[in-house]
C-alpha cells in the first residue's frame, strides 16, 4: 500500500460512545486517506496508557472528560509522545480552549459540526496542518483572562515575517537591520511570550501565538 494511503491511526478520548462510533462510521463512508480507530478512552489516564502502548497519528480529545482532568496537561503529554491532537468539543470555554492551544493542540472542531467536517479536519491535522477558525480566535480574544505578550511594532513585524517562512537573513534584509538584531528581536519575542505564560520555543509555537494574537490570519481548512 502506498504511504499516502496507509490508514491514519486514531485514538478517541470522550465520555460518550456515540462520538467515536459516529466518527468511525463517517470515516468509513467518506473518501480520502483511510482512518483506523486504535482505541477509545473515557479518561486522561486511559488515553495516556493507549498512547504509551502505541502512539496513534492523531488523538481526538474532548476538552471536558468525566475525570476532571486538565486538557492542557493532557494535550502536552500526548504531543510529547509524538501525536497530533484534534480537540473535539462543544468549545464554549475560552479558558480550556486556550489551555489546549497553548499545550500544542493542532486543530479544533465543534461537536455541532457535521461529523463529515470533523473527519475532514482529522485528515488535515494528520497531514500536518494547524486548523484554527476565526470564530475560535474571536472567542479567545474576548476572554478577559487572556494575557497578550505586548510586542512592540518592530517585534510584531519580525514575528509575522518569521512565521510566514522567511529566514533570519531575509528578515534582516527586508527590515534593514543586522542579522544579530533580527535574532535579538526573536529572542525578545520568545521571552515576552514566556513571561505571559504562553511559551513559544519552536517556530510552530510562534505561529500559534501569532494566530492567537491576530497578527496573522488563521489557517483555515481547505
Amino acid at each position: 500500500m502506498a504511504a499516502d494511503l496507509e490508514p491514519i491511526t486514531v485514538v478517541v478520548a470522550d465520555d460518550h460512545d456515540v462520538v467515536w462510533i459516529g466518527l468511525v462510521a463517517a470515516a468509513r463512508a467518506g473518501t480520502g486517506r483511510p482512518i483506523r480507530l486504535r482505541g477509545h478512552a473515557t479518561s486522561a489516564a486511559a488515553l495516556l496508557e493507549l498512547v504509551r502502548q502505541q502512539p496513534p497519528d492523531v488523538v481526538v480529545l474532548d476538552l471536558v472528560l468525566g475525570d476532571g482532568s486538565d486538557p492542557g496537561e493532557t494535550v502536552a503529554r500526548v504531543v510529547a509522545a509524538g501525536c497530533r491532537v484534534l480537540v473535539y468539543s462543544v468549545l464554549d470555554n475560552p479558558r480550556l480552549i486556550r489551555s489546549a492551544l497553548a499545550a500544542g493542540a493542532h486543530g479544533l472542531s465543534r461537536k455541532s459540526e457535521p461529523v463529515g467536517v470533523t473527519v475532514d479536519k482529522l485528515r488535515q491535522v494528520a497531514a500536518g496542518q494547524t486548523l484554527l477558525s476565526a470564530e475560535i480566535l474571536s472567542m479567545i480574544d474576548g476572554d478577559a483572562d487572556f494575557v497578550r505578550a505586548r510586542l512592540s511594532d518592530r517585534e510584531r513585524e519580525v514575528l509575522v515575517l518569521y512565521v510566514s517562512g522567511l529566514e533570519i537573513a531575509q528578515i534582516a534584509a527586508q527590515l534593514f537591520v543586522t542579522e544579530n538584531s533580527a535574532r535579538e528581536y526573536l529572542r525578545r519575542i520568545r521571552a515576552k511570550y514566556s513571561e505571559a505564560d504562553r511559551p513559544a520555543s519552536s517556530k510552530v509555537d510562534l505561529l500559534r501565538r501569532a494566530i492567537e494574537d491576530g497578527l496573522v490570519p488563521p489557517i483555515e481548512p481547505r
